[in-house]
């Protein structure tokens, strides 16, 4: 009798074991495809740029102090061109965790440069995917995120996806 009930005990536990190992790869899966298409978002509608804070420094004192007679206009045209524009080429995904909503807090770095975050908590009803939102024109190391003023459609190079497979923290 006891052997029976060790078998069965036995069953039991691979049992319950395959369907939490089954749904962890499922789930892992889930955060791959979450990962993919985060990174085509950002690299389709987005990009970086940074400035050279010498010359920037220069420019706006001179336009405080009145000393090169600038315009408004002026001013912010020569400050469009101190912008030093790049695509994104590289990201990188560092960590998932469950936020104070309930959404999927999502943390990743551009370029290896540009830290930021994004929460999921809201699938498309006419895609079926998750909607996006960054607070770009934040300054982070030097950088800022800037939407670009023609998006595209092209897949990101799966070498560039940094994917991180440890699951939810």
């Amino acid at each position: 009798m006891e052997k029976k009930t060790l078998i069965a005990l036995g069953i039991i536990i691979l049992v319950i074991g395959g369907a939490w190992y089954m749904k962890r790869e499922k789930d892992l899966a889930k955060l791959h495809d979450i990962q993919t298409d985060l990174a085509n978002y950002l690299y389709n509608n987005y990009r970086l740029y940074t400035v050279d804070k010498d010359k920037d420094d220069k420019l706006n004192s001179e336009y405080n102090k009145g000393e090169g007679n600038l315009t408004t206009e002026e001013f912010l045209k020569k400050s469009d061109e101190l912008k030093e524009y790049s695509d994104i080429q590289k990201i990188e995904f560092t960590k998932f965790s469950i936020g104070p909503m309930k959404g999927l807090d999502v943390n990743f770095v551009i370029n290896n440069v540009y830290p930021d975050d994004t929460t999921l908590s809201t699938i498309s009803a006419e895609t079926g995917k998750w909607l996006y939102s960054f607070n770009s024109m934040n300054t982070r190391n030097g950088y800022v995120l800037e939407r670009k003023e023609k998006s595209t459609d092209k897949k990101m190079a799966e070498e560039n996806i940094i994917y991180n497979n440890k699951g939810v923290e």
